[in-house]
């Protein structure tokens, strides 16, 4: 599980950000529906407007030029106001009489005005040529905010609502400062409707009846009449709010029914999938629109009964935001260029939300929580070092960037690399000022990136992001218990499926198990599940003693390679040097030479053999041998994981260690085993998670498996092996068994010998004695 955790955290910052994306689209889709609809609404009634004045189509033909109309178009906002402020009112001092009455401006006040700059305030008279207004008006920064235009609308809007028209008093208190305070002298210097009453001096009450009509008449119909001031829209019960229907007819030019839409933007709002567009799930981390996007069209159209074109059109909608085409006008909030998702992303990561104010939870200021220690600041990182530091090429989203930070973090050091060339290098150690080096950011920010990392990132515990993701997502957890089946056929693990490919139920990815080798992964096979071959076994090459270069029996290369498995050069390379290679030529495959003798221990380890006794084993002269693995110094993370990369390496992954006592009795000729027995354990580091870089004791290990096992020569091989080698080398004895055609001829020197012998031995028996001989010779005439 710790593996799958390392190994998903990448993947997991990845998909936050791309959680932080899709809210950000979220967002932006609701305040289109609010009010960006609303904005470009009354924009197109103003250019059309414009253009019909113009053309003289609400003139009965007389044409005028744009001045003429835009204070035309003003003029009739002023008198609408006019008569909206006197019935709200109940005023008398609208120029109700012909009197020329102001708003709200007393014959004192206009005194007061003339005084000032010798101009007589003429209501509806004031009204300015607004052609620059709605053509041609930018913010300080070089915003196009035309109301023309829908941002300009947007932008106006908004200032009206929160600065609404200032009195004379409240205008002259400001003077001082040139009126720069006062949110009616502003909006007219950016619009372009101040009027003057001379060089140096405006003339304020015709301003502020410039500010009243453009306010009552731009405010007026995106708020009010295109519901720009319905936020809450949505949960109309009366029938008066501008409904989804017409929002998304207004702004994406889309036909749709209202109970359609309706879904589309808040079906499955609170559940755990949720569907709708601006909907999500109660803890905040699957969004409707990000849903939406991963369907295929056939399941979208289904699930929101869109037909073909409504499809497309939403598709390519949501699509814009989430790939960053689309951009959201940062002047309606205060600041300045257009902010996409990815911008977002970048800006929240490392500095405060430009959006909605304060900072987010998984980011560098941990949600506020960075910067609330006296004496420590909170993070303030240029967009594109957050978005280096996150998408760069040790960007903590890519599994490389994020497999290396947690490497410092759990080991130490840095790995073994050269960081400009990512070839193999000096070490370093891990620590803020190595990370800010690597990332480009000062001490304090490197201090964040650690506690984000090692906290709410990756961690240790479900309440960190990777393991509840795994946990709530894929239904694992740290352990799990198997059939017998699954530990020697293997089972589909989601989480290796989903690391893999991203799909959790892909099939052709994600097998596991403990033991299988020659069989097969199954899932089930007659219920269709499926089975996938684990290989063709392994082939060994093995010395024969045909040639001189090599003993009889040792291991000359497994599959082709002389290394281990889990210990080659690709390994190194993929580790950064820190798994060696470890060969494998020379290991015994039965025989035993005397000198330099190796053991593969069951590809976890290669350990030399030591011959220091002699004994017997079944009356067959032996050497006894020993070989010990000591557990301490074998770490097998890497056998067990193969993954190739710099997770093989990393500390506390798969904290698994391996020992062996081997016994051997060769016998002393041949050099053949002839008996044998080992244990190997399996020890697990029960150390703290983050201490597990260094060589553990014997203490820090709890044995978890033991395979014990022995093998002895039969009675009948050790019978004919005592025969064929111990009874061959007595010089007496070694004819008696047969076993060559040498035998044979020596039985013919044994029996002629013995016949020989026999009869030497029946002459002399037949010989006469001496005293015969004696007899014989006196009487030589004797018949």
């Amino acid at each position: 599980f710790q593996t799958q955790v390392i190994g998903a955290t990448g993947t997991a910052i990845a998909g936050i950000m791309d959680l932080t994306k899709a809210a950000f689209t979220a967002g932006a889709i609701g305040q289109e529906m609010e009010s960006f609809s609303a904005g470009k609404t009354a924009a197109l009634w103003v250019s059309n407007t414009m253009a019909g004045y113009q053309a003289g189509a609400f003139t009965d033909g007389a044409t005028m030029d744009a001045a003429t109309a835009s204070t035309m178009i003003g003029t009739g906002w002023y008198d609408l106001f006019d008569a909206f402020f006197a019935a709200t009112n109940m005023s008398n001092m609208n120029n109700m009489t012909g009197m020329g009455e102001t708003i709200t401006y007393t014959q004192a006040i206009q005194g007061q005005q003339a005084a000032a700059g010798g101009v007589t305030f003429t209501g509806n008279a004031s009204i300015t040529d607004l052609t620059y207004a709605f053509e041609a008006a930018v913010m300080p920064t070089g915003e196009d905010v035309a109301l023309s235009g829908m941002v300009g609308v947007m932008a106006l809007s908004g200032h009206c609502n929160a600065f609404p028209t200032a009195t004379y008093d409240e205008v002259m208190a400001d003077a001082e400062n040139g009126f720069a305070n006062v949110g009616t002298m502003q909006r007219a210097s950016i619009w372009g409707y101040t009027v003057m009453a001379s060089e140096t001096m405006p003339d304020v009450n015709a301003t502020i009846a410039n500010d009243f009509a453009v306010c009552f008449g731009i405010g007026g119909m995106f708020a009010n009449v295109f519901g720009g001031g319905d936020d809450d829209w949505f949960m109309d019960q009366s029938g008066t709010a501008v409904n989804a229907s017409t929002r998304m007819m207004n702004y994406l030019d889309l036909e749709i029914d209202n109970t359609v839409a309706m879904g589309l933007l808040f079906g499955g709002n609170g559940e755990e999938v949720p569907t709708g567009l601006l909907a999500t799930n109660p803890e905040g981390t699957s969004f409707g629109v990000a849903n939406f996007f991963a369907m295929d069209a056939d399941t979208a159209k289904a699930t929101y009964m869109l037909d073909d074109t409504q499809y497309a059109t939403v598709y390519a909608w949501v699509g814009g935001w989430l790939g960053s085409v689309s951009s959201l006008p940062m002047v309606l909030l205060g600041g300045t260029g257009d902010m996409t998702a990815e911008e977002f992303v970048n800006v929240t990561f490392g500095n405060e939300d430009p959006v909605n104010g304060g900072y987010l939870e998984n980011s560098l200021n941990l949600g506020g929580l960075w910067g609330m220690p006296e004496g420590r600041e909170n993070i303030a990182l240029d967009p594109a070092v957050s978005g280096n530091a996150l998408y760069g090429p040790l960007g903590l989203t890519t599994r490389t960037g994020a497999s290396i930070f947690i490497y410092g973090e759990l080991s130490g050091m840095t790995p073994p690399i050269d960081f400009a060339t990512m070839g193999p290098g000096t070490p370093m150690v891990w620590d803020e000022a190595t990370i800010g080096a690597l990332y480009g950011v000062d001490t304090n920010a490197a201090a964040a990136m650690r506690a984000l990392m090692m906290g709410p990132i990756y961690g240790t515990t479900a309440d960190s992001f990777v393991p509840g993701f795994l946990m709530s997502s894929f239904g694992t957890a740290p352990y799990l218990t198997q059939s017998f089946n699954n530990w020697l056929l293997g089972w589909h693990d989601p989480v290796s499926a989903f690391l893999a490919t991203g799909n959790p139920m892909d099939t052709s990815v994600g097998w596991t198990s403990l033991e299988s080798n020659e069989t097969y992964f199954s899932s089930d096979v007659l219920n269709g599940g499926v089975a996938i071959a684990n290989g063709d076994g392994t082939n060994y090459t093995m010395c024969t003693g045909e040639v001189d270069t090599c003993d009889k029996g040792e291991t000359l290369a497994e599959d082709g390679s002389t290394q281990l498995s889990w210990r080659n050069d690709a390994m190194m390379t993929a580790t950064f040097g820190l798994i060696t290679p470890e060969s494998l030529v020379g290991t015994t495959g039965g025989f035993l030479t005397g000198t330099d003798d190796k053991v593969d221990v069951s590809g976890y380890a290669i350990a030399d053999i030591t011959c220091d006794g002699t004994s017997e084993v079944k009356g067959i002269p032996v050497d006894d041998c020993s070989a010990t693995v000591v557990a301490t110094e074998r770490n097998i993370q890497a056998n067990l994981l193969e993954t190739y990369s710099l997770l093989d390496a990393t500390p506390g992954a798969l904290p698994v260690y391996f020992g062996s006592d081997i016994t051997m009795q060769a016998e002393q000729l041949s050099g053949l085993i002839i008996a044998g027995e080992s244990k190997s354990t399996f020890f697990l580091d029960v150390r703290a998670h983050g201490s597990q870089a260094s060589t553990p004791s014997m203490s820090d290990l709890v044995p978890v498996f033991e395979i014990h096992s022995s093998s002895m020569i039969e009675d009948s091989d050790a019978e004919e092996m005592e025969s064929a080698i111990v009874q061959n080398q007595d010089k007496m004895r070694y004819w008696t068994n047969f076993d060559s055609w040498i035998d044979y001829v020596t039985l013919l020197f044994w029996v002629g010998g013995i016949a020989m012998i026999g009869t030497g031995m029946v002459g002399a028996a037949n010989a006469p004695t001496e005293e015969e001989a004696k007899d014989d010779a006196a009487s030589p005439d004797e018949d």
